[in-house]
């Protein structure tokens, strides 16, 4: 038996990968303004190379929405004020989000204040106070590999999750003027704005995006990395 690696097959795996996941978009985009906008305006203007991990990690989610629901594609994107919202599945107008993720399915949904607002975002649109959301824990609700005893035992199997998510009017109104404000704000940067402060680029409680960023270099030449929000 011989066995060796076949890198051109590999690369042929993640290019069709990339393919699919990575389209060009065109327009504006919920999922542009509930990141920092520096950010988004960035991969449009000066784009990278997607590294192998990213377009694996996506290829996670991909699968596990296509799994989950049955459905080859997401639902039809709904555009309002000029901005496109994609829900994942909508059940009688209700959106239904889903994430596949590593972290701990201890970590309050509420922690994840991305998630809400684009999920906000979502039900503006749609018309409806309600959302469910599933999270599809890969590692389950793990513990840090060097933790006491009682850490190392907890599970590392995946697990899954589901909500129901239940909003008023007035907040989805909220997060929706925030958007809308942050929409000018992303295209004033196309339109060769100069990058913002980080504390406005950045959405409250989103200090963690700088740390996996590829364009932080280009904030701190712009004077624009200050303290967060």
């Amino acid at each position: 038996m011989e066995i060796t690696r076949d890198l051109e097959f590999e690369g042929l795996l993640i290019w069709r990968i990339a393919l699919r996941e990575f389209e060009e978009r065109t327009g504006i985009h919920c999922s542009d303004l509930v990141y920092c906008v520096n950010k988004s305006a960035l991969r449009k203007l000066k784009p990278v190379p997607t590294k192998v991990e990213e377009v694996l990690i996506w290829s996670l989610g991909w699968a596990t929405q296509r799994w989950l629901t049955g459905e080859k594609a997401d639902a039809d994107s709904i555009v309002v004020d000029g901005i496109s919202v994609t829900p994942d599945v909508l059940i009688d107008s209700v959106p239904w989000e889903l994430k596949a993720t590593y972290q701990s399915s201890s970590k309050p949904i509420v922690e994840n204040l991305h998630w809400l607002r684009q999920i906000m975002a979502q039900c503006y649109v749609s018309g409806s106070l309600v959302a469910y959301l599933s999270r599809f824990e890969i590692m389950g609700n793990w513990g840090w590999v060097y933790g006491k005893k009682e850490e190392k035992a907890l599970s590392k199997h995946p697990t899954l999750s589901a909500y129901k998510l239940a909003f008023t009017q007035q907040e989805l109104e909220n997060n929706w003027n925030q958007l809308v404000l942050r929409r000018d704000l992303y295209q004033e940067l196309l339109d060769g704005a100069p990058l913002l402060p980080r504390v406005i680029a950045l959405m409250d409680g989103a200090d963690w995006e700088c740390s996996y960023c590829n364009y932080t270099e280009e904030c701190k030449e712009a004077n624009t990395y200050g303290s967060g929000s």
